[in-house]
């Protein structure tokens, strides 16, 4: 039985009866940079979302990148707090920086993948005076979203502003509230492979604030507020309306989706009984984990990837090399983040899609209790 790590033919499939007559009247319409189809995704997500406002952006990286140089933090020094287990993306958007000096400091991770809050307030009780300002940037690891209650309370105590990044959560809740609710900004990539994604790259952020949202809007367009008025050193980071007609004809799927994954991720959980294996579980804040990612840990990690590859199972690490290993950034491996640094070498993700069969389901976790 071959098994597919994700199916985004499928998606196709379920959509393209309402989406192909909109592609063709859009690309009949001629309106192929901004206009309406890409404002009718951004009034759409932002009332998913429970947002004022949303603003189509290229990636998810430069949806980071836009929401940190909002802030206009050109002439100070800033700090911004990453968790240390995540992609490479959140501290590029930092690095790259058209203006001010920011610093990067990494925190681990705790129990549930998400940044450790508990070490961070250590750090910043000391740390952070050092600097102008500091921006707090959670990560929703995985579709497990993070205790933004705690982490809007720890901005209160030292002056921080908040971006979250959601890029493997969209939908995810905490506490019954949206992921994207106690944050001054919240960044997405609607990569294809994402719960919501695109046909290619493409990124939203999500605001309450109407000066970020005009700001944004400017930085994504060369920093112009209209044609040739260039205010900024902004980008071309525009979202291709094209992009904007499939996800938003994706969106009204994405919650039932969500759900699905929920019931995969359940099931994961109950039929696997390997002792090699320990399976992921949520924090007690969480009202939904959306499972971007089912996650689980194995000394043998090497081993099973290739026992499961052999019998047409695919997995794939997240993330093999942390961040502070990598070439760019090895001037960030102190402190060494041990929890991050041991979970690189036994993270292995399982398929996980909302088509995913109950054959298919009890095909993986029957192959990997058999695995001695």
């Amino acid at each position: 039985m071959k098994i597919l790590f994700n199916d985004l033919p499928a998606q196709w499939e379920e959509i393209k009866g309402k989406c192909s007559p909109v592609v063709e009247e859009f690309l009949g319409s001629g309106s192929y940079i901004g206009g309406p189809f890409l404002e009718r995704f951004e009034t759409s997500f932002a009332a998913y979302t429970g947002r004022k406002h949303a603003v189509g952006v290229s990636n998810g990286t430069d949806a980071l990148k836009l929401a940190i140089q909002s802030f206009e933090f050109y002439e100070s020094t800033t700090d911004v707090i990453i968790p240390a287990n995540t992609y490479i993306a959140d501290a590029l958007a930092v690095y790259h920086q058209p203006k001010g000096k920011f610093n990067i400091t990494l925190i681990d991770c705790d129990d549930f993948f998400q940044l450790d809050l508990k070490k961070t307030e250590q750090y910043l009780s000391t740390s952070r005076e050092t600097y102008d300002n500091c921006i707090l940037l959670p990560v929703h690891l995985y579709g497990h979203p993070t205790d933004m209650q705690a982490v809007k309370s720890l901005s209160h105590k030292y002056h921080c502003k908040i971006i979250e990044d959601a890029s493997q959560s969209h939908g995810a809740r905490s506490r019954d509230e949206m992921v994207g609710t106690h944050s001054d900004m919240c960044a997405y990539s609607l990569y294809p492979g994402k719960s919501l994604g695109a046909m290619g790259d493409a990124g939203i952020i999500t605001t309450d604030n109407t000066d970020y949202h005009r700001k944004i809007c400017e930085l994504r367009n060369y920093g112009a507020h209209k044609k040739y008025y260039n205010n900024d050193l902004g980008w071309n980071n525009r979202l291709d309306p094209l992009q904007a007609v499939f996800l938003n004809h994706k969106l009204p799927h994405l919650d039932k989706w969500n759900v699905k994954k929920g019931e995969i991720a359940k099931k994961y959980s109950t039929q696997i009984t390997s002792p090699f294996v320990t399976t992921p579980v949520n924090d007690v804040h969480v009202s939904r984990n959306v499972y971007h990612i089912y996650p689980i840990i194995t000394d043998r990690r090497d081993e099973l990837q290739s026992y499961l590859l052999d019998r047409e199972i695919p997995t794939i690490i997240h993330y093999p090399i942390p961040i502070q290993k990598s070439e760019p950034f090895k001037h960030l491996d102190s402190p060494p983040n041990p929890i991050t640094c041991d979970r690189a070498q036994k993270l292995l993700s399982l398929p996980m899609h909302p088509y995913l069969e109950n054959e298919e389901i009890e095909y993986i976790t029957t192959t990997i209790n058999e695995f001695k």
